[in-house]
C-alpha cells in the first residue's frame, strides 16, 4: 500500500494550518532510517530483550536468557538511542526512545528499529510523539480491521510529514518540557513515599491501637482489648444513589452529581462533573450532606473519601453513601477502616470474596465488621492519619497542576502558538 498525496496533505492539516516562522514540513523518511543490525543468537550467550510499554510508557528491560531458550532466532541488535516501534501494538502508542541500559539488547521482526538523524532532537521526537497528529500517521499507515491485530508498515509511515522547528529551538522545547518531567517524577515519588507511610500507620493504629498493652484475637484479627467489635449497619445508615438512564435527557436545570471516577482515596476531583436532572423528591433523598462517606462498590472497590463541601451535590447507583447514626463512630474514622481494608488487601469478613471480584454488595457492605475504639482514640486516631492525608492532598494537587502545565506547553510548544522565549516564564511557574 502506497499513501495518496491528499491523505498526506490532510495529515499536514491536522499538524498545522500555518507554520511558524523558520519552521519546515518535513518526511519522517527524512530524519528516521530503519536499521536493521541482524545478530546470530548464540545458545551460551545471555541477551536482553526489551518491552514496550502502552501509553507511552516507554522502553524497558523485560527479561535476560540465555539464546537457547529464545525460540526466535531472527534478532537484530539495538542501539541506545533508537527509535523503536511496536509492529503490532502501535495504536496503543508503542514506541519511544532506547535507553542506555538496552544498548546492545536484541529484538524480534515484531519490532521496526530507527536511527535518528542528526537535524532531529531524539528527546524532541519522543515529545511529537504525543501529538494526536503523531498518532493518526501510524493509524493510518496500519492494515487490518481488528485493533489489536492491526500491523503497521513503516515504508509507508515515513513518508507522511510533520512540523520541524529548527535544532536550537527542538532542544529548548525538549529541554523545558524534561523540566516538567522531573517535577512530575519527584512529586510521584513524594507521594509514593507518602503513600507507604500512610499505609505502615494505618496498619499499627487500627490493629494495636495507641498504647495498648493487651489484645484480644477477633474474627477479623488482633486488635486491643478495651475495643469494640461491630457491623457497619450498627451505626451508619448506607444509602446508594440514584440509578442512571441512558435514556434519560438533562432538561433546562441539571443538577450536578459523582460517579465512581471522582472519588479517588480519600479526595473527591469535581474537574469533570456530569449532570442529570433529579426530582424534587430525589434531591431531598439523595443531596450529600458535608461529612458525608462515599465508597465505590466497582472500579477500585472500597475507594472512599467524605464529601465536606456545603455545594449542592448529588451521586450516582455506583456510589454508597455513609451517614453517621449513632454518634459512636466518626465518618473520618470508617473512610480510614475502608481505606485499610482494601490498600491492604485485608478483605475480613467476606466482604469481597476473593481480590478478583470488582464489586461488593449492599449487604456485604453493611455487614461489614470493623474495630470501635473509645471516641478519645478515634479522634487522636483521625487527627494523626488527617496530618499524612493533607500532604499526600497537597501533593496530589501540586501533580493535577504540573499534568495541566505539561499539556498546556506541549499543546502550545509543539505547534508554535509559543515560540521557546515565550514559553519560558510559564514552564517557570
Amino acid at each position: 500500500m502506497s499513501l495518496s498525496l491528499e491523505v498526506i496533505e490532510d495529515l499536514k492539516n491536522e499538524w498545522l494550518r500555518e507554520l511558524p516562522s523558520g519552521w519546515r514540513f518535513s518526511r519522517f523518511g527524512d530524519v528516521l532510517e530503519i536499521k536493521r543490525r541482524p545478530i546470530e543468537v548464540q545458545d551460551h550467550v545471555e541477551y536482553l530483550q526489551p518491552v514496550i510499554r502502552r501509553g507511552h510508557g516507554g522502553i524497558e528491560v523485560r527479561e535476560r536468557q540465555l539464546g537457547a531458550s529464545i525460540k526466535t532466532k531472527a534478532q537484530f541488535l539495538l542501539r541506545a538511542g533508537d527509535w523503536l516501534m511496536s509492529k503490532v501494538q502501535i495504536l496503543h502508542r508503542a514506541y519511544g526512545l532506547v535507553p542506555c541500559e538496552l544498548d546492545k539488547a536484541i529484538a524480534s521482526g515484531s519490532y521496526y528499529a530507527f536511527k535518528i538523524h542528526e537535524d532531529i532532537d531524539p528527546k524532541y521526537l519522543w515529545y511529537l510523539s504525543h501529538a494526536n497528529a503523531f498518532h493518526k500517521s501510524c493509524e493510518l499507515s496500519s492494515v487490518g480491521v481488528v485493533i489489536e491485530k492491526m500491523v503497521f508498515r513503516a515504508t509507508d509511515w515515513l513518508d507522511f510529514e510533520f512540523p520541524l522547528p529548527p535544532l536550537h529551538e527542538q532542544r529548548r522545547i525538549a529541554e523545558i518540557l524534561s523540566s516538567v518531567d522531573e517535577a512530575i517524577a519527584a512529586t510521584r515519588a513524594v507521594i509514593e513515599q507518602t503513600r507507604k507511610v500512610k499505609q505502615g500507620v494505618l496498619e499499627r493504629l487500627l490493629t494495636k491501637g495507641i498504647g495498648h498493652t493487651r489484645f484480644k484475637q477477633t474474627e477479623i484479627g488482633e486488635i486491643p482489648e478495651e475495643w469494640d467489635l461491630a457491623e457497619v449497619q450498627e451505626h451508619f445508615h448506607v444509602q446508594l444513589g440514584k440509578m442512571l438512564s441512558k435514556a434519560a435527557k438533562v432538561g433546562s436545570s441539571p443538577s450536578p452529581y459523582l460517579r465512581n471516577a471522582n472519588v479517588q482515596w480519600g479526595r473527591i476531583n469535581t474537574e469533570d462533573l456530569l449532570n442529570m436532572d433529579f426530582s424534587e423528591q430525589e434531591k431531598r433523598k439523595f443531596r450529600l450532606q458535608p461529612g458525608d462517606l462515599l465508597v465505590c462498590e466497582g472500579g477500585e472497590v472500597g475507594r472512599c473519601a467524605i464529601w465536606n463541601d456545603g455545594k449542592e451535590m448529588y451521586y450516582q447507583k455506583a456510589l454508597h453513601r455513609v451517614r453517621e447514626r449513632t454518634g459512636i463512630v466518626r465518618n473520618q474514622f470508617l473512610m480510614y477502616v475502608l481505606l485499610r481494608t482494601f490498600t491492604s488487601k485485608a478483605l475480613s469478613a467476606g466482604l469481597v470474596g476473593t481480590n478478583s471480584i470488582a464489586h461488593f454488595t449492599s449487604e456485604q457492605f453493611l455487614r461489614l465488621k470493623f474495630p470501635v475504639p473509645h471516641a478519645d482514640e478515634q479522634n487522636t486516631i483521625c487527627e494523626t492519619l488527617a496530618a499524612l492525608d493533607l500532604s499526600t492532598n497537597e501533593n496530589a494537587s501540586k501533580m493535577d497542576s504540573l499534568l495541566s502545565l505539561k499539556s498546556a506547553l506541549m499543546s502550545d510548544l509543539l505547534t508554535g502558538r509559543k515560540r521557546v522565549t515565550d514559553a519560558l516564564p510559564m514552564a517557570a511557574e
